[in-house]
C-alpha cells in the first residue's frame, strides 16, 4: 500500500499546486456544509428546550415600524381566545423594578409576571407548579442566584418586593435566564402586579394592568393552522373590537403572530435566510470544486491512459486498478478527514462570536457530531466518485500506441462543457454579489448626516427627577465648547405612537402619530433640511413632509405646503395641547434604512407631558472630533442630577442608522466572502486547466510555429476560443438569473434583472478569462520550437 501511495503522489508532480488547492477547498466546503446543516438543525425547532409542550403553539406580540418585536397588552392577548382555532392563551408581563435581597436594594431587575395558564400551556419545568403559583412563590433565575445572593441555601435567603416578603419556590433552569432578548431575574405570579398600580387607577386596577403594553403572549392551538390565516383573522378581530376606555391607548403597532415559542423572530429569520443563501452559494462552490476534481483527474488520466490500458492489455484486473487508485488517494482522504473537522470547529467558534448568533443562541452553538461525520463521509465519497469518472472512461478504451497522451474529441468536448458550466456558476455568483452590493450601497446613500455628528444616550438604573435648564431647552447649552441639541428619545426609536392628533374643527376620532420632543436647535445642529423654515417654540410644532402630505389629503388642500399655519389638537396619556404647524422638514430615517417614511411631528422639549417630563433623560447630539471628551463632560452634568444617570456614546448618528439593517449587512458580507472564495478557486483551476490544454497541444503548436505560424496569432486563436465559451456561459447565466428572479425578490427583496450590473459582471469575467488564457498560453509558448517538439 505504501508503494501505491508514493506512486500516486509522484504522479501529481507538476500539479501538486492544484492538488493542494482542491484539497483545501474541499476541506473548507466540507466544514461549511457541516456548519450550515448544523445551523439548520438548530433552527428546525420552533420552541426553546425548556418548553415541554408538543402541541402547536404560537407567540402573540406586536411589530413596530422598524419591524422589531414589541410587547402587547393582556387585553389584546385575551382577544385571541375568541378564535375557534385557539384552545387557551397565557402571557408574561416584563417589568423593571427594585427588589431587596436582605437589607440590600438591587435596582433595575427584570421581573417576569406570569399567568397561571402559562404552566400547563408551555409545560414549564420544576420548580414552576400550580401550588407555587397559588402560594405566590417567587422563582429565581440561575443568573440572579449566582450573582446577587451569598446564601448557601434558599431557606437562608430573604427577598422583598414592594415591601412584601417573597416566599421562594426554587431556581429556574439556566436555559430560562432569558425570555427572548430580555434577561429575566425573577419569576412572579401576575397577582403581584396589583402592588404597582398608580393611584389614579386604584378604583379599577385591572384596566391599568390589562391595557398596558408590557406582555408577551402564547396560545395553544387545537390543531396546526397556517399562521397567515390565523394572523388575518386576529387582525380583523382587533379592528372590530373597541378598546376599553380610560386605559392606555392603542400603540397602533401591527399585531404579530409567530409560529412556535419565538421571541427572537428577526434574528431567526435573518439566520434562516443567511443559512439558505449560504447553502445556495455552497452548492455553487461545491460544483466548482467537484468539476475541478473531474478536470484534474481527466488531465492526469490523459497522461496515464497508456499506462492503464497497457496494464489491462497485459491481463490486469479493473478491480485491482480501482483498488490501486483508491490507495493512491489515501493522502487526500486523510487530509480531508483530519483538516475538515478542525476547520469546522474553528468556523463554529468564530461564528459564535458574531453578534446575531451570540444574540440568538444564548448558550452558544452546539456541535452535532453526527452531522459533521455525515458531511465528511459525503465529501470523501463525492471526491472518490469524481476522481473515478475519467479513470473509468480510460479503462473502457482499447490500448493504442499512437495516442501518446493526446485528448480525444470526446474528452475535448467534455472539458469545454465543464468550463462552460464553471463559468456559468462564476458569472451568476458575481452578478449576485454585485446586485447585493449595489442594493446595500443604495441604502447607505440615504444617510446624509455628517461623519462628526455623535449622539449620547442615557443609561438609567433607577427612577429620575430631572429639571432641564432654559439654555438646554432652547439649544444654547454648550459642552466642551460645542453646541448640543437634545431629544426625548433615540433618533431611531420612534416606533411607539404615544400621541394622537386631530384638527380643531374635526369631530371625528383622533389618529395616532409618531412624535419626538426636541430642543430648538435640533434641526440646525443635525443638518436636517427645512422645506419651510421656522423656529420651534412651546406653542408650535414642525412636521415632516409625509405628515404634511397626509394632512393635505385629510383636509382636501391643494398642496402639502398649505398645511403651514394649521392648528392641531395633540393628545396623549392624560395630556392635551393645541399646537400650530410652523415648519416642515424632509423625511428622516427614524424607522431604519428599510422602512418607508411615516408621519412624524416634532414638538418642543418643554411641551412634554408633565406626568413624565421629569423622569425622562434626554438624548444629546453634538458635532465634534473628540466624542469621549464630550461624553465625560455630559457625565459630569449627569452626576450632578442623579447618581443613577450616566451617558454612553453609540458612535456617529450615521452609523446608528446603518446598524438598523444588520440582516442586509450580514447577508452582503456572507455572499461577498463566498463569491471571493469561488472566484479564487475558479481562477486557480482555470489557469491550470488552460495551461494543461495548451500543453497537450504543444506538439501541434510547435509544428504550426515551425511552418511559419506566429505566436501572437496562435495565442489570439486560443483566447478567441475561450471567449466564445465565456459568451455561451454568459447566456446560460442570464437564463438562470431570469429563472430565479421571482425567488430573489421574495427572499432578498432585490431583482436579479439589472442590465448595467450584468454588463459589469460579464465584462469582468471576460477580462478575467482573457488574462488567465494569456498567462497560461504564454507560459508554454515562451519556449523554443525544439523544446516544444521534445514535449
Amino acid at each position: 500500500m505504501l508503494f501505491d501511495v508514493k506512486y500516486g503522489w509522484r504522479k501529481w508532480r507538476g500539479q501538486r499546486g492544484i492538488w493542494a488547492v482542491l484539497i483545501i477547498s474541499l476541506c473548507l466546503f466540507c466544514s461549511l456544509i457541516g456548519f450550515v446543516t448544523n445551523l439548520l438543525w438548530l433552527l428546525s425547532s420552533d420552541r426553546p428546550q425548556w418548553v415541554n409542550q408538543i402541541s402547536p403553539l404560537i407567540t402573540v406580540a406586536n411589530q413596530d415600524f422598524n419591524g422589531n418585536l414589541q410587547p402587547t397588552s393582556e387585553y389584546d392577548i385575551a382577544l385571541l381566545q375568541q378564535l375557534s382555532a385557539v384552545q387557551t392563551v397565557a402571557s408574561v408581563a416584563v417589568q423593571t423594578a427594585v427588589v431587596s435581597v436582605g437589607i440590600k436594594e438591587i435596582p433595575g431587575l427584570r421581573i417576569g409576571f406570569y399567568t397561571d395558564t402559562l404552566l400547563p400551556l408551555l409545560g414549564l419545568p420544576e420548580p414552576f407548579s400550580q401550588q407555587g403559583f397559588e402560594a405566590k412563590k417567587a422563582i429565581l433565575s440561575s443568573q440572579f442566584w449566582h450573582r446577587h445572593t451569598n446564601a448557601k441555601a434558599l431557606s437562608q435567603l430573604s427577598l422583598y418586593y414592594q415591601n412584601q416578603v417573597l416566599p421562594i419556590a426554587g431556581v429556574a433552569p439556566a436555559s430560562m435566564d432569558k425570555l427572548g432578548n430580555i434577561q429575566i431575574d425573577l419569576w412572579l405570579p401576575d397577582s403581584y402586579l396589583l402592588l404597582d398600580v398608580p393611584q389614579m387607577f386604584t378604583d379599577n386596577p385591572s384596566l391599568y394592568i390589562n391595557s398596558r403594553g408590557n406582555r408577551y403572549g402564547f396560545a395553544l392551538l387545537n390543531e396546526a393552522i397556517p399562521i397567515t390565516q390565523l394572523q388575518q383573522a386576529y387582525s380583523t378581530l382587533r379592528q372590530q373590537t373597541p378598546r376599553p376606555q380610560g386605559g392606555f391607548i392603542d400603540s397602533q403597532f401591527t399585531s404579530w403572530l409567530i409560529d412556535g415559542v419565538e421571541l427572537k423572530p428577526i434574528e431567526r429569520d435573518m439566520l434562516h435566510k443567511q443559512a439558505w443563501i449560504l447553502m445556495v452559494l455552497l452548492v455553487c462552490f461545491g460544483f466548482i470544486i467537484f468539476s475541478s476534481i473531474v478536470s484534474a483527474y481527466m488531465q492526469q488520466g490523459i497522461v496515464r491512459q497508456s499506462e492503464m490500458q497497457l496494464k489491462l492489455a497485459l491481463g490486469g484486473d479493473q478491480k485491482r486498478l480501482i483498488s490501486q487508485l483508491f490507495k493512491e488517494n489515501i493522502p487526500a482522504f486523510a487530509s480531508l478527514i483530519i483538516i475538515a473537522p478542525i476547520l469546522g470547529y474553528g468556523i463554529l467558534q468564530y461564528v459564535s462570536h458574531i453578534p446575531v448568533y451570540r444574540s440568538y443562541f444564548d448558550t452558544g452553538l452546539s456541535f452535532n457530531l453526527g452531522l459533521w461525520v455525515a458531511a465528511v463521509t459525503i465529501s470523501v465519497s463525492l471526491y472518490w466518485f469524481c476522481a473515478q469518472i475519467p479513470m473509468m472512461g480510460i479503462m473502457t478504451t482499447q490500448f493504442s500506441r499512437g495516442q501518446r497522451g493526446q485528448m480525444t474529441k470526446a474528452q475535448q468536448r467534455m472539458s469545454q462543457l465543464t468550463i462552460v458550466a464553471q463559468l456559468t456558476v462564476i458569472v451568476s455568483v458575481i452578478i449576485l454579489s454585485l446586485v447585493l452590493s449595489f442594493s446595500e450601497w443604495q441604502k447607505y446613500q440615504k444617510v446624509s448626516f455628517s461623519s462628526d455628528l455623535y449622539s449620547y444616550e442615557p443609561k438609567v438604573t433607577s427612577p429620575l427627577s430631572l429639571a432641564l435648564t432654559a439654555q438646554q431647552l432652547e439649544g444654547k447649552w454648550q459642552v466642551a465648547g460645542k453646541a448640543v441639541a437634545l431629544s426625548s428619545a433615540r433618533f431611531t426609536a420612534l416606533g411607539d405612537k404615544g400621541l394622537q392628533y386631530k384638527t380643531l374643527n374635526n369631530p371625528g376620532s383622533s389618529k395616532p402619530i409618531n412624535g419626538l420632543y426636541v430642543s430648538s436647535n435640533f434641526f440646525d445642529l443635525l443638518g436636517i433640511k427645512y422645506l419651510i423654515p421656522a423656529t420651534l417654540t412651546t406653542s408650535s410644532m414642525t412636521v415632516n413632509r409625509t405628515m404634511a402630505s397626509q394632512l393635505a389629503d385629510e383636509l382636501n388642500l391643494n398642496h402639502w405646503q398649505d398645511t403651514q399655519g394649521i392648528t392641531l389638537n395633540v393628545t396623549g396619556f392624560y395630556y392635551q395641547k393645541q399646537l400650530t404647524i410652523t415648519g416642515i422638514v424632509e423625511d428622516q430615517l427614524h424607522f431604519g434604512l428599510n422602512q418607508s417614511p411615516s408621519p412624524v411631528i416634532y414638538l418642543h422639549l418643554s411641551a412634554q407631558n408633565p406626568l413624565f417630563a421629569h423622569r425622562i433623560a434626554p438624548v444629546f447630539y453634538s458635532r465634534n472630533s473628540t466624542p469621549e471628551l464630550v461624553r465625560s463632560r455630559i457625565n459630569e452634568w449627569a452626576s450632578l442630577q442623579s447618581t443613577h444617570l450616566s451617558y454612553i456614546s453609540n458612535g456617529t448618528l450615521a452609523q446608528q442608522i446603518i446598524n438598523t439593517d444588520p440582516a442586509g449587512k450580514l447577508l452582503f458580507m456572507t455572499s461577498f466572502a463566498m463569491a471571493i472564495m469561488i472566484c479564487l478557486l475558479v481562477v486557480f483551476t482555470l489557469y491550470y486547466r488552460f495551461h494543461f490544454a495548451v500543453k497537450v497541444q504543444q506538439l501541434k503548436l510547435a509544428i504550426l510555429l515551425a511552418v511559419g505560424g506566429q505566436k501572437d496569432t496562435l495565442m489570439l486563436h486560443i483566447i478567441r476560443l475561450n471567449v466564445s465559451l465565456m459568451a455561451i456561459a454568459a447566456l446560460c447565466a442570464g437564463l438562470l438569473m431570469l429563472a430565479i428572479d421571482d425567488y430573489s425578490i421574495s427572499l432578498l427583496g432585490v431583482s436579479m434583472w439589472q442590465p448595467m450590473l450584468w454588463l459589469y459582471g460579464i465584462v469582468f469575467c471576460t477580462l478575467l478569462i482573457i488574462a488567465i488564457t494569456f498567462l497560461a498560453t504564454k507560459r508554454i509558448l515562451r519556449h523554443s520550437i525544439s523544446r516544444l517538439l521534445q514535449g
